[in-house]
């Protein structure tokens, strides 16, 4: 099974650096980098598309799905992490963010926020998810940045990362662009016990190739 992991295309808040509302929509270049997509999404041939329920991520897949002909599956597995609502409208680099990150790593929840036992335990039934498809689909899923960075580093882990792993994979983070795509590979690994999935690109524009 091959699959892309495509994080929707840019709104205000990403422009701004600051925490969004689930119903966050896209902006205009946010709009036109998705309409470029269209040209990668084709080229890979996929058979099933999947998106997130948060509205950037529905607007994202809504123009790939007139472009492939596929009826898009929506699911609360794909969401971004669910951050407490106190955070929407602070900024990503800011002592507010920051001390919600360093204990949320340590397990804390925060309000009605996602504690990271959780968010893994969404991750792994993401995966669950994806697994259940047909051995030979191509599957397109649009979602989010930190769900994205963080499937990849759960994609064969049930259990949390080490501390200088989170801080290498929370530098790719801030440096996931819009509409990038990260592509994986699910299949038998041949060995017993060993990982059936494996990372092919990560971050890549919107042309696979490159």
């Amino acid at each position: 099974m091959e699959i892309l992991l495509i994080r929707h295309g840019q709104t205000d808040g990403n422009r701004a650096w600051r925490h969004q509302h689930p119903d966050t929509r896209l902006n205009e270049a946010g709009k036109e980098q998705v309409a470029r997509l269209q040209e990668a999404v084709l080229d890979f041939a996929p058979t099933h598309l999947v998106t997130s329920t948060n509205l950037r991520a529905v607007e994202t897949a809504r123009v790939l799905a007139l472009a492939t002909g596929l009826t898009p599956a929506t699911s609360h597995l794909f969401e971004e992490l669910r951050r407490p609502a106190v955070l929407t409208g602070q900024r990503f680099i800011g002592l507010t963010t920051l001390r919600y990150l360093v204990t949320w790593f340590y397990g804390r929840k925060h309000g009605d926020g996602e504690s990271y036992p959780e968010f893994i335990t969404r991750l792994l039934e993401a995966r669950a998810y994806l697994e259940s498809l047909p051995i030979d689909a191509r599957v397109v899923v649009v979602s989010h940045s930190v769900f994205i960075n963080l499937f990849v580093e759960h994609r064969c882990r049930p259990k949390a990362i080490p501390l200088a792993r989170a801080l290498l994979r929370f530098l790719r983070i801030m440096r996931h662009k819009n509409t990038g795509i990260t592509h994986l590979r699910f299949g038998s690994s041949g060995a017993r016990d060993a990982c059936a999935w494996t990372l092919i690109t990560e971050g890549k524009g919107t042309h696979l190739r490159s």
